[in-house]
């Protein structure tokens, strides 16, 4: 009798290794490949580009306490022409409240520049098949914006891989031609000393040829040490008024 339910047992197992594998997400999958495809060296490119143009751009820093209030800020508008090999920075207004703990952040030529370098690597732990289980993956709703409907394509860090990788969740939108015109992503570095969330959000815009530029981004930077006060700051950058130079 134990020799028939060992068979049985066994029989069990071995039918156990025919069982087809549970069907892999193909939203998922999808949401993976899409990601993988896209550069965010585009997003760089974007910013590159603004050399060759006139633009105008408003840059924004502020200090926020613990309850989410602003206790210093300032602010500044810029007009920045190409002129040969150099150019032209013409400050249109300026603004302030109270005194910047770090008021070296605003001295010197203002140039927009990629808040995401500081939060994304060049291939992002999200794109790599190697860490793809670290993450799960989401086609969210597609929303429009300038009469555009752009695809928006997420991933999420797993809870149980916050040790492991820092970028907690990174969102693009992508438009025509299968371009990303907004990225929206979180990173969070902690250890025994400090720990640091950043996120940051970009959006560029379509000049009238086509081509992409960028448009406004926001930095948030909290940054938490043992005895000392939390230190939040915001960094905003605005660009209008783009135009070609003959």
């Amino acid at each position: 009798m134990r020799f028939i339910l060992f068979l049985f047992v066994l029989a069990v197992v071995g039918c156990g290794d025919g069982v087809a594998p549970i069907p892999a997400d193909a939203v998922a999958d999808d949401a993976f490949e899409t990601l993988s495809s896209l550069s965010l060296g585009d997003v760089d490119d974007s910013y590159a580009r603004l050399n060759g143009f006139a633009f105008t751009a408003k840059f924004s820093l502020e200090e926020i306490d613990g309850f989410g209030r602003v206790t210093s800020s300032t602010s500044r508008t810029v007009r920045r022409t190409p002129a040969g090999n150099a150019v032209g920075e013409t400050v249109l207004e300026a603004d302030s409240f109270a005194t910047l703990s770090n008021p070296e952040s605003f001295e010197g030529p203002l140039r927009p520049k990629n808040p995401l370098l500081a939060i994304l690597s060049d291939e992002p732990a999200y794109v790599s098949a190697r860490t793809r289980d670290r993450y799960t993956y989401q086609a969210r709703p597609d929303t429009t914006m300038d009469n555009e409907r752009l695809r928006v394509v997420q991933a999420t860090l797993l809870p149980e891989s916050v040790d492991e990788q820092p970028v907690r969740y990174a969102r693009y939108y992508i438009g025509r031609g299968n371009k990303i015109v907004g990225v929206d992503a979180l990173r969070i570095t902690s250890s025994a000393l400090f720990s640091e969330t950043s996120h940051a959000k970009v959006w560029l815009q379509h000049f009238p040829d086509g081509t992409l530029l960028p448009h406004t981004a926001v930095s948030e930077t909290t940054i938490l040490s043992p005895g000392k006060s939390p230190r939040h700051l915001r960094l905003t950058h605005e660009i209008r008024d783009i135009s070609s130079v003959e």
